[in-house]
């Protein structure tokens, strides 16, 4: 259901996409009771062939342009203040992946690793998406969506590992087990 698209300039090894992606994943899934199959993450990266041209103030950004777009279901139930929570935890989990150890909002950055600096975590809404067949459920509206859908996605885990993942990931966390009470 969310798509995260990370557009960076730093050159990020597997291992630090790997982490930023389940992290990202992890934090969206336990924020917003979503099973981990409907979080998605995808990495663009900018280089110096000019691939990209970024642009911040009016001016060329050529030595760092990191950005992180989540586009997500929202509702009265997803407030600002979750949103922000999430994207401050999203902004930790891309620092800790690269190493840097920054101090409080307001702080120097530390001299050196300015290329790895994220500039922004920015959530844009999403009006409807359809998933694997099925039409998303408004923020909010989960657990009569997933109690429904239960059947068919139990059917399909028999022959799509995705779906068998899911219903691994139902009957192990707590949070998804209350979407089925």
């Amino acid at each position: 259901m969310p798509f995260y698209q990370i557009y960076h300039s730093y050159p990020l090894t597997d291992d630090q996409q790997q982490t930023i992606a389940s992290a990202i994943t992890h934090l969206h899934a336990t924020t917003f009771t979503t099973p981990s199959m409907f979080v998605h993450v995808q990495f663009t990266r900018s280089d110096e062939s000019g691939a990209t041209t970024y642009f911040m103030a009016g001016k060329r950004r050529t030595s760092q342009s990191n950005r992180i777009v989540g586009v997500v279901r929202t509702s009265a139930v997803r407030s600002k203040t979750d949103f922000d929570a999430l994207g401050l935890k999203i902004e930790d989990a891309w620092y800790s992946a690269l190493g840097v150890q920054r101090g409080e909002p307001g702080d120097a950055f530390p001299a050196g690793e300015e290329a790895k600096k994220l500039s922004v975590v920015v959530f844009t809404p999403l009006v409807t998406v359809i998933e694997a067949g099925f039409a998303a459920p408004e923020a909010g509206q989960e657990g009569p969506w997933f109690r429904e859908s239960l059947p068919v996605f139990k059917k399909l885990s028999a022959s799509d590992s995705d779906f068998a993942d899911m219903i691994q990931e139902i009957k192990e966390r707590e949070d998804m087990k209350k979407l089925l009470v």
